[in-house]
C-alpha cells in the first residue's frame, strides 16, 4: 500500500514530481501560490482570474512549471464552496488527486493541506488517497501498470510528528478496509466457507489473536440449528469462525462482540432468486469481511480493548438436502423458527451466532453487520446503511461516528408492532414478516437472540458494494467497499480512550 508522509515544508522547497494545490470555488487571491517561482505564480494567477479554472468540486487542471521550481507539475484541484467543505469533501478530493496522479504515471506526489489543519483533515486526506488507490486485479492477465504510486506527502504548516501519527493510524485502518475489500471481491468458487475460515486463521496467526473454527457436525451437536439448516444444501459445509483479541490489561473487562454475516454465495436456496444480478451475491459475505477487517485493525493498532469477532459462514444453495419453506428449526437459544422463505437465511445464521456469542463471552455490547435485506436499500438507498438497536446511547454514538467517517447510517425504529409481524402460528417466531417494514422486522427477529445485552444491528445491503444507485466517490472503486470498518474501529478507539489508565 502507498506510504503517506506528513511534512512541514514550504512548497518552494519540496522536490516532487507533482504538487497538488486545492482551490476553493471562486477563490482568486490564492496566497499559497506566492511561494512559487514568479512565472509559475503569474500563470496560476492568470488561470484563476480568467476563470479558466473555477475550483468547482472535484475539477482539476495541470500547470507545467518548465523547470521553474522543485516540482515538475502542479495540479490545481477544485475543493468546491468553502462553507460546504467537510472532512468527507477532503476524503473525496484527496482520492481524486490520487487517481489523477495515477493516470499521470508518477511514483510519488505531494499535496498541500486543503484547509485549516486538524486531526480530522489529515485523517481524511490519508484515507482518501489510500482508499482511492485500491485495485483488485487478482484474476486479470493484464495487471495494473508497473508504475505505481509508492509515496504521498501531505505538506502542512505545523510541526509534523503529531500529524504523522494520525496518518500512520489511518493507514493501518485502511489496510484493514482493503483487506475486507479483497475478501469481499473474491468469487464464490474461490471463497467457500472453508476458505474464509482459512483466511481468518491466517489473520489470527499473523496478528496474535486466538482463533477457533467450528465445523458442521460440532455445530449440529451444539444445537446451532439455524446455521446447520442454511448450510446443509451445499457441498461446502458451514463454518462458525471465532476470533478473540484481548488488548485490555484489566482481566475483568468485558469484550465488545462483533458478529458478521458471511454467506459466501446466496442463491436464495429453495426460494431461489431471479437470475438477474445473482452474480452480486458473492458480496453477501461482506458483513463477515467487515468483522474480520475490524479485528485486523484492532490487533495491528494494539488497542487496549477486548473484542470478539464471530462470523457464521454458509453457502445457501438449492438441493435435495436444502432446508425448505415450512420447516421449523430449533435455534441455539431454544427458540423455534418457522421458515417461510429460505432466502431470509442471513437472520437464521446471525441469530445462532448472536445467541452463542452472548452466552459464551458475556459482552458489554454487541454489533452485528450484515447484507441482510433489500428492504433496507428500498428505504434508504444505496448510500446509507440502516441501523436498528436496543440501546439509544450506542446507536447515537455509532451514527455520529458514521457522519464523520462518511459511512452514513440512519436509525430505524423497533416498535412493538414489528414484533407482532413475525409471530408464528406453529413456532415461536417466523423468519419473515412480510413486505412492510422488511428491514425492521428482520431486526425484530434478531432481537429475540440478544438476551437484553446492548445491541445494534447494521444492515449494509445497500452500501457493501457499488451497485445501482451508488453515489460515485473517488475513494470507493468498483466492487466491495469495506463499509463499516472505519466507523466500528473509531468506536473501539473511543472506548480505549475511556478506559482507566
Amino acid at each position: 500500500m502507498v506510504q503517506v508522509k506528513v511534512e512541514k515544508a514550504k512548497i518552494d522547497q519540496k522536490q516532487t514530481s507533482l504538487l497538488v494545490m486545492g482551490v476553493f470555488e471562486g477563490e482568486q487571491d490564492f496566497m499559497q501560490s506566492k511561494e512559487l517561482d514568479p512565472t509559475v505564480f503569474a500563470s496560476i494567477k492568470e488561470t484563476l482570474e480568467n476563470k479558466e479554472f473555477r475550483g468547482t468540486f472535484g475539477s482539476s487542471i495541470l500547470v507545467y512549471t518548465l523547470g521553474r521550481g522543485p516540482m515538475k507539475k502542479i495540479m490545481l484541484l477544485g475543493l468546491g464552496k468553502k462553507d460546504k467543505f467537510t472532512d468527507e469533501s477532503a476524503r473525496i478530493c484527496a482520492g481524486k488527486a490520487a487517481q489523477k496522479a495515477k493516470e499521470l504515471g508518477v511514483k510519488e506526489f505531494s499535496i498541500l493541506q486543503f484547509s485549516n489543519l486538524d486531526e480530522g483533515l489529515i485523517e481524511a486526506m490519508t484515507e482518501g488517497v489510500t482508499l482511492a488507490l485500491y485495485s483488485f486485479d487478482k484474476y486479470k492477465e493484464a495487471k495494473e501498470p508497473a508504475t505505481k504510486i509508492e509515496e504521498v506527502t501531505i505538506l502542512i504548516n505545523s510541526d509534523s510528528p503529531k500529524f504523522q501519527s494520525i496518518a500512520d493510524k489511518a493507514s493501518l485502518i485502511i489496510e484493514a478496509v482493503n483487506f475486507a475489500r479483497d475478501i469481499g471481491n473474491l468469487p464464490p468458487n474461490d471463497c467457500p466457507p472453508a476458505q474464509l475460515a482459512s483466511i481468518a486463521l491466517s489473520l489470527a496467526q499473523e496478528h496474535g489473536m486466538k482463533a477457533k473454527v467450528i465445523d458442521r457436525y460440532e455445530l449440529e451437536n451444539m444445537g446451532m440449528g439455524g446455521i446447520v439448516a442454511v448450510g446443509k444444501g451445499s457441498n461446502s459445509p458451514p463454518k462458525l469462525i471465532i476470533l478473540e483479541y484481548n488488548g485490555s490489561s484489566d482481566p475483568q473487562q468485558k469484550p465488545y462482540l462483533l458478529v458478521g454475516k458471511a454467506v459466501t454465495f446466496d442463491t436464495g436456496g429453495i426460494s431461489i432468486k431471479p437470475g438477474e444480478k445473482m452474480d452480486e451475491m458473492k458480496f453477501d459475505k461482506c458483513g463477515g469481511c467487515t468483522v474480520l477487517a475490524v479485528m485486523r485493525a484492532v490487533a495491528s493498532m494494539k488497542l487496549a480493548v477486548n473484542v470478539v469477532g464471530i462470523v457464521p459462514s454458509v453457502e445457501n444453495m438449492p438441493s435435495s438436502t436444502s432446508y425448505r419453506p415450512g420447516d421449523i428449526i430449533r435455534m441455539y437459544n431454544g427458540k423455534t423458527v418457522e421458515v417461510l422463505n429460505t432466502d431470509a437465511e442471513g437472520r437464521m445464521i446471525l441469530a445462532d451466532a448472536l445467541a452463542y456469542g452472548i452466552a459464551t463471552y458475556n459482552p458489554k455490547a454487541v454489533f452485528d453487520v450484515a447484507t441482510l435485506t433489500g428492504a433496507a436499500v428500498i428505504a434508504l438507498g444505496a448510500n446509507v446503511a440502516a441501523i436498528v438497536g436496543t440501546n439509544k446511547q450506542l446507536t447515537d454514538r455509532l451514527r455520529k461516528l458514521a457522519d464523520k467517517t462518511g459511512e452514513r447510517m440512519w436509525e430505524l425504529p423497533l416498535y412493538d408492532e414489528f414484533h407482532e409481524q413475525i409471530k408464528s402460528t406453529y413456532a415461536d417466531i417466523k423468519n419473515v414478516g412480510g413486505r412492510p417494514g422488511g428491514a425492521i422486522t428482520a431486526a425484530a427477529f434478531l432481537s429475540n437472540f440478544v438476551n437484553g445485552v446492548p445491541w445494534v444491528h447494521i444492515d449494509i445491503a445497500g452500501t457493501a458494494w457499488t451497485q445501482d444507485g451508488t453515489y460515485e466517490k473517488s475513494y470507493n472503486p468498483r466492487g466491495a467497499t469495506g463499509f463499516g470498518v472505519r466507523t466500528l474501529v473509531k468506536l473501539l478507539m473511543e472506548d480505549e480512550k475511556q478506559q482507566p489508565a
